[in-house]
């Protein structure tokens, strides 16, 4: 390899290492890591003599009682043997290899293949042999999978495993495998070590003797170590050097290893954990505990049990240790938990001024009371007893302590007692608060007692100085410019400015509850309360916007590091402010920002301890901060952040259904049952608490729904489609890992089908056709019966006519034409009354004709045109009749008259209101409808001028029209002429045969 390409895999190999996740702190004792111990009661399984962690992230446990699963929240038992087989379950190695795939090694001989889920058995049949137990596997640098068993080495083609002991180069039995970070396989025997050197077809004997008995690891430089009864060294040559190299994403235990820090950990010591820093290993070292500087296991620790068994650094750096009952982790945190050698809580912080740290206590339990010097260890103050309820630094660096009953001024490390009024020593009334004001004015607040200053070794109470509240203060301040601030529990401030005293409540904005605490931080006064944090602006306080609502309740004690960050102790856990984000606050309080929250997983001693002691919070002068809480105490380094943990993948467990499981990879498809029921979960053993969950359905789901630490999503009738189900995880609600995606499928039913839809639009719409046409058909049919009637009328009043008035008439006729024959010719009355007589015949005639009229309109074929053929004539306005279209069908005799009565109407208004020189009138015959056009080359007139007044001719036009349910339309153009279109429909315009 050219040396250019060497040196930029060096550096990208040496980036990749440094940016791992750290391991555990080497300035840190064992009994200073966060520790989490698993049980029987969590589910955990005792014995595990192998653990493993594959690369998808399950960490797998090897025990008697058969192979274990565990995502960080539940232990699940793996089936390895189909349900009739009568085998033991019990497993014995494990190995997690390259590539994804876990392998086990069967108790009672065989092994066993863990891929995605899939279990495949490989025993004597595939070469094997029976009934004897696999002591280890490994994999070499050409991806090759080996075991050694006790009978010979066996390698792995893919189908099956084949006998190499003869080939091997390795004369005796193999006693363990090393994968080291250049790709070679190393082989511990009794007598030697041997190397299969990447590429190679054989092992080597590198010359290495007195190994046994041996033990060969990894450093996290890349070197090759062995530890031997006569101490840990690297190997020698190139396996001894650092290569730089990236962390694996999977992890096998054993029982000696160097964390990712450098810090070496054992199982194989007297005590059984056994644990020393990177820096304290040498060549003569040898694990055991009684090497200079190893960190032993001890029964404070709260181990599962003591009798450990392997040990395991998984790839977020956490050490696992499986005992004989559970297991038990390891890990670095942010916070680091103080140890005292026997129970001890409420405690009061204060720094004096040679840069020491002091707490004194107050748990009143059989162990006393005590005052203790934090190095970080703690180490009691020699001859000192009693409860420390309060903890001042006076401005000359000295220490006040406030007890029960007592009071002690400390100088260069050693307290003496200063009196306190007879009644308060005698009741033992506590001394809850402690502070000097600019004034020089000592100040304390006695519980229950109130207020009171020093003065001339006296004590005396301070409404001598100013109009104080008869209540106890339980917590006072001194700001940088000397003024004294006191919090009250009724939820008010008074603040003491030389000998002006301010009074502060609800009207200057504390609505918060009790004060709990008061600092200045950055020059602005900061106030906790049980309900919130306030800061004040000068004249009011405004109180500062939590996210999520709740963090910033009860806080206790609030302080600004070397770094600019703000630091708040409360009840939900440490809250800390970058520069940024304070910078934010203070300028507008309203608006939330984005805190960091510390707690027990980081290291916090629990929620913050309320009331008493006082302060809980203390900024040394290291740089160091110090938090009392309810479960201990415990400090920070606020320049050593280590980063936020990652993300943990998320995997989707299954999807149920009704009775049906879906296990992960199958397609989810839902018919019947439309209820989804899908559990996730994160792959995150070693730190599980605090994380958050979130999931969304696409296609269902608007926006992802917040589960909080539920891990299972439920949906209840789905409607039919295509559906992508993702999970999300997060520790800080920022950064998200996603699961892979689910398709699930809801299958319509019938009725849900777009055929079964579309059909029964079809119906629907025949329904609606048939009930119109059935509708149609009956207002034809009334129709009909209406010109029925009215031609059945016409009849009856024709035959009356013919009976009465006609048959009258021409009977006086008669009578009239013998009274004239009577008369002499030359008689002149005779003449008139004979042309008397043909007038009257003459009128006899045109009554005859009109009652023919009335009987039968339109006898033959063509009437129609006949007629409108003779409004021309009895009119002096030429007539144009146009050819009829379409074909000719008989006509409704009253439909007929009607349109002659429509049509004369129209010739007349031509020829009245129009000035027309001409009209043509065309007839049109269609399938549905019976069309009649009149149009004239008139003037035109305006329809509306003539529809009103005294003309009535388009009216009568138009109810004709309505009465034969026709549609008449009249459109007037000036210059142009006037058209008449009148359309009757078919049904009623078109005779039909009558029985």
């Amino acid at each position: 390899m050219p040396f250019v390409c060497r040196f930029a895999f060096f550096i990208v190999a040496l980036v990749c290492w440094s940016a791992t996740v750290r391991a555990t702190d080497p300035q840190r004792t064992l009994a200073q890591l966060h520790h989490t111990a698993l049980r029987g009661e969590d589910g955990a399984p005792g014995g595990a003599a192998h653990m493993a962690q594959t690369e998808d992230g399950w960490l797998w446990l090897s025990t008697r009682m058969g192979l274990y699963r565990y995502d960080g929240f539940m232990f699940e038992k793996i089936d390895l043997l189909p349900p009739d087989d009568n085998g033991t379950e019990a497993t014995w190695e494990l190995y997690a290899a390259p590539g994804g795939d876990l392998w086990v090694s069967r108790a009672d001989g065989g092994a066993a293949r863990v891929r995605h889920g899939d279990v495949t058995l490989y025993g004597a049949a595939e070469g094997l042999p029976d009934h004897v137990a696999i002591g280890g596997f490994a994999s070499d640098g050409e991806g090759r999978l080996w075991a050694s068993t006790e009978t010979g080495l066996y390698r792995f083609d893919g189908k099956r495993w084949n006998d190499v002991s003869a080939a091997s180069g390795i004369p005796e039995e193999v006693d363990e495998f090393l994968e080291d970070a250049r790709g070679n396989l190393w082989v511990a025997t009794e007598k030697a070590l041997y190397v299969l050197r990447k590429g190679a077809a054989r092992f080597e004997d590198i010359g290495v003797t007195n190994v046994y008995p041996g033990h060969l690891f990894n450093h996290p430089d890349g070197s090759v170590w062995l530890r031997t009864d006569t101490g840990i060294r690297p190997l020698p040559n190139e396996w001894g050097r650092p290569f730089p190299h990236a962390a694996p994403r999977r992890a096998n235990s054993t029982t000696t290893a160097f964390d990712r820090d450098g810090n070496l950990w054992t199982v194989a010591c007297r005590v059984n954990l056994c644990r020393m820093a990177g820096k304290d290993v040498t060549a003569t070292t040898s694990g055991e505990v009684g090497d200079p500087g190893v960190q032993e296991y001890s029964d404070n620790l709260g181990m599962t049990s003591q009798a450990t068994m392997s040990l395991m650094e998984d790839r977020d750096g956490h050490m696992w240790v499986s005992t004989k009952v559970g297991l038990d982790t390891f890990r670095d945190s942010w916070m680091s938990r103080v140890r005292f050698p026997w129970l001890a809580v409420y405690f009061a912080l204060v720094e004096d001024g040679q840069g020491r740290v002091w707490t004194g206590t107050a748990a009143r339990t059989v162990n006393p009371d005590r005052l203790w010097q934090l190095t970080p260890a703690p180490v009691p103050v020699p001859g000192f007893t009693g409860t420390v309820n309060s903890a001042y630094r006076d401005v000359d660096g000295n220490v006040w302590l406030g007890g029960s009953g007592k009071l002690w001024h400390m100088r260069d490390g050693v307290p003496y007692r200063v009196p306190l009024p007879v009644d308060v020593e005698a009741h033992g009334t506590i001394v809850q608060a402690i502070g000097r004001d600019g004034a020089g004015r000592l100040w304390i607040s006695l519980r229950l007692r109130g207020l009171y200053m020093q003065a001339d070794k006296s004590w005396i109470p301070a409404s001598t100085v100013a109009a104080f509240p008869s209540l106890a203060p339980a917590t006072i301040h001194i700001d940088p410019a000397g003024r004294a601030w006191f919090g009250y529990l009724d939820g008010t401030i008074a603040m003491l400015d030389g000998t002006t005293l301010r009074r502060f409540g609800a009207a200057e904005g504390l609505r918060q509850g009790p004060i709990v605490s008061i600092a200045t931080i950055g020059g602005r006064t900061v106030v906790g309360s049980e309900r919130g944090l306030s800061i004040f602006d000068g004249e009011r306080f405004r109180q500062v916007a939590a996210q999520p609502a709740g963090r910033l309740d009860s806080i206790a004690g609030i302080v600004q590091s070397q770094d600019g960050c703000v630091w708040a102790y409360g009840i939900a856990g440490v809250v800390r402010f970058s520069q940024e984000a304070w910078a934010a606050v203070l300028r507008d309080p309203s608006t939330p920002v984005a805190t960091r929250l510390l707690t027990m997983e980081d290291g916090a001693p629990g929620p913050v301890q309320l009331v008493r002691p006082l302060p809980t919070v203390l900024a040394a002068s290291d740089g160091r901060l110090w938090f009392a809480g309810s479960q201990g105490l415990a400090w920070l380094d606020p320049r050593r952040q280590p980063p936020p943990p990652s993300p943990p993948p998320v995997v989707i467990r299954w999807a149920a259904a009704g009775g049906n499981v879906f296990q992960p990879g199958a397609p989810v498809k839902l018919r019947d049952n439309r209820d989804l029921r899908v559990a996730y979960t994160a792959l995150a053993p070693g730190q599980p608490r605090g994380l958050a969950f979130r999931y969304r359905l696409e296609g269902s789901d608007l926006a992802y729904q917040d589960a909080g630490s539920r891990r299972e999503a439920i949906y209840t009738d789905l409607p039919p489609g295509r559906y992508t189900f993702h999970a999300e995880a997060s520790y800080d609600g920022t950064h998200w890992s996603r699961s892979d995606a689910l398709a699930v499928t809801v299958a319509p039913r019938l009725f849900e089908r777009t055929g079964f839809k579309v059909l029964c639009a079809v119906c629907v719409a025949a329904l609606i056709w048939l009930a119109h046409r059935w509708r149609v058909r009956l207002l034809t049919r009334r129709l009909r019966w209406r010109l029925h009637e009215r031609h059945r009328e016409r009849e009856r009043i024709a035959r009356e006519l013919h009976d009465t008035l006609l048959q009258s008439v021409q009977g006086l006729i008669l009578r009239f034409q013998a009274f004239a024959d009577a008369l002499a010719k030359e008689d002149r009355h005779r003449a008139a009354l004979e042309r008397t007589i043909e007038r009257a015949e003459a009128l006899l005639v045109e009554g005859r004709d009109r009652v023919k009229g009335l009987r039968d309109h339109a006898v033959d074929e063509g009437s129609l045109e006949q007629r409108l053929a003779t409004l021309g004539e009895d009119m002096d306005l030429p007539l144009h009749l146009s050819p009829p279209s379409g074909r000719r069908r008989p006509l409704n005799p009253v439909v007929v008259d009607e349109v002659h009565a429509i049509v004369r109407e129209a010739v007349l208004n031509a020829a009245k209101h129009g000035r027309a020189s001409s009209v043509r009138v065309a007839v049109e015959y269609t399938l549905r409808y019976l069309q009649v056009w009149v149009q004239d080359d008139g003037e035109g007139f305006d329809t509306a001028t003539v529809a009103g007044g005294n003309h009535f001719g388009l009216v009568g036009m138009r109810e004709r029209a309505a009465r034969i349910g026709g549609h008449l339309r009249v459109v007037s153009m000036p210059q142009k002429g006037v058209a008449v279109r009148l359309r009757i429909p078919g049904r009623v315009a078109f005779a039909r045969n009558r029985r």
